[in-house]
């Protein structure tokens, strides 16, 4: 057959502020509020904005040795700003406090420290804008870290679940607001979708968190390979989080990371990796009425076979396995899910690699393009990179089939300035890079990555010490 390449008409936006002139007076820029324009991954807003509200998915915070999380704000700019930060957790206790950020510096807030419980969840409120927001939680099992969202949503996606033996599967749902939300819960797995009553009409009360611990008895998804879940609010909005502890059925690790806002008809992926030793796996999930069929491309690789759709069924999710590709060769590859049917799926990819004998799991959500503009970024940042010498702690996928050039630069004190060595990297046309950030100056710094192509950034993180990697994205920025 031939292969349908998923279209990717993109169109660069430039963003300009509103100015009002008189024939007297000097030009002045009309103040504006950082406002989402419709559901897309974590981004970092126009600089100049009033305000940001930053939702974070929320961290392990019972006090048992070695759990805990972290907050951490990052101001790039040459002002200080200011942030108001409200904790919840899930006993609908709340600690607010203001924390500045100096200009060019991080501010780290230990959330364990200020509340405790099974998890807590943050809301941060920036004044002056200017500030990206991510958050990392700490497990014995691994730390993970996590962007924090821009706006909450009405409805949530979650695609590759595990519940086998041990393993936890807790669904985090945070509401940040006054009035209580209301919502329906359902999953699918190998065996079909289900929508327990107990799930339906579910409250979270105001200003608190709850968690469903699908892999314990009595929960309706124990011992689960592949297990999708959706959250569908029938009164507010909310923040849908996943923590995910994995203890057997040869995936070990821990993650913590945000859903999807939306479904997409297309998602990326710049990591994909084959190799002995590794299993790669990525879930499609369909939560709609209608059978979808879904394109797989691996647009960086040579070789690599013509594959036929990938047919969803309605309500359903099922699993592909890259290595099972012939054709495709060793080492990294990009990959792109997509459909010519409307926004209908969700898709994410569990990497399990074996590590000092052992095997470690991290799960990434895929990226999406903007939806109301199919905008791509040719700058990303991260607040929380490396903060010991890791090589391949970038992998940079050129989505656009024209030659480029990729620069990193750390925020110091005398704001971003290019890595030594990192400057002008060469980057082929729909070419994938991995960058190593093994430097003193890209340890626990802010870091922005800038490109002549538009770009997906994915960061991969030391989980701890023998415990493998953390997957996760830098957010895209819009200027």
């Amino acid at each position: 057959m031939t292969r349908r390449v998923p279209a990717l008409l993109l169109t660069i936006v430039a963003f300009a502020a509103i100015v009002i002139t008189t024939r007297a007076t000097p030009t002045t820029v009309t103040p504006v509020f950082s406002t989402v324009r419709a559901e897309w991954m974590p981004f970092a807003p126009t600089a100049g904005a009033l305000t940001q509200t930053w939702f974070c998915p929320g961290v392990p915070a019972t006090g048992d040795d070695g759990v805990g999380g972290e907050l951490v704000v990052a101001n790039a700019g040459s002002t200080e700003i200011s942030a108001d930060v409200t904790l919840l957790n899930d006993e609908a206790a709340t600690v607010v406090q203001t924390i500045a950020i100096a200009p060019h510096e991080r501010t780290v807030l230990d959330i364990d420290a200020q509340l405790s419980g099974e998890i807590v969840s943050a809301v941060v409120e920036v004044d002056g804008g200017g500030a990206i927001v991510e958050q990392r939680a700490f497990h014995p099992a691994g730390s993970a870290v996590s962007p924090c969202a821009n706006s909450t949503s009405a409805n949530w996606y979650l695609a590759d679940g595990f519940t086998v033996g041990e393993s936890r599967n807790l669904i985090v749902l945070t509401n940040p607001y006054d009035d209580y939300v209301t919502v329906d819960v359902g999953f699918a797995t190998v065996d079909g979708s289900r929508t327990p009553s107990r799930y339906q009409g579910f409250p979270i009360e105001g200003h608190s968190v709850k968690i469903i611990d699908l892999g314990v008895s009595g929960a309706g998804a124990q011992g689960e390979e592949v297990l999708a879940v959706k959250v569908e609010s029938t009164r507010g909005q909310l923040i849908v989080g996943r923590l995910q502890e994995f203890t057997s059925g040869g995936r070990l690790g821990f993650t913590m990371s945000l859903g999807a806002p939306a479904l997409r008809d297309q998602w990326w992926f710049a990591a994909g990796e084959k190799g002995s030793g590794i299993d790669e796996r990525y879930s499609l999930f369909n939560p709609t009425g209608d059978d979808v069929s879904v394109d797989v491309v691996f647009p960086a690789a040579q070789n690599s076979d013509l594959l036929e759709p990938i047919v969803v069924p309605a309500r359903q999710v099922v699993t592909f396995d890259p290595g099972e590709v012939t054709g495709l060769a060793e080492g990294r590859h990009a990959t792109v899910f997509s459909t010519l049917a409307e926004p209908s799926i969700v898709v994410e990819r569990a990497l399990t690699k074996i590590v000092d004998g052992q095997p470690s799991t991290s799960v990434v959500l895929g990226a999406i393009q903007r939806a109301d503009d199919a905008f791509v970024a040719t700058t990303w940042a991260v607040a929380i990179g490396p903060s010991v010498p890791t090589e391949e702690a970038l992998v940079i996928y050129n989505v656009d089939n024209t030659e480029g050039t990729v620069t990193v630069e750390a925020v110091g004190a005398g704001g971003p300035a290019a890595i030594p060595g990192l400057e002008a990297v060469p980057l082929g046309p729909a070419g994938l890079i991995t960058i190593d950030l093994t430097a003193d100056v890209a340890l626990d710094r802010e870091l922005i990555v800038r490109s002549t192509t538009r770009v997906m950034v994915e960061r991969s993180l030391l989980a701890g010490e023998g415990l493998g990697r953390s997957a996760s994205w830098a957010l895209p920025l819009l200027n």
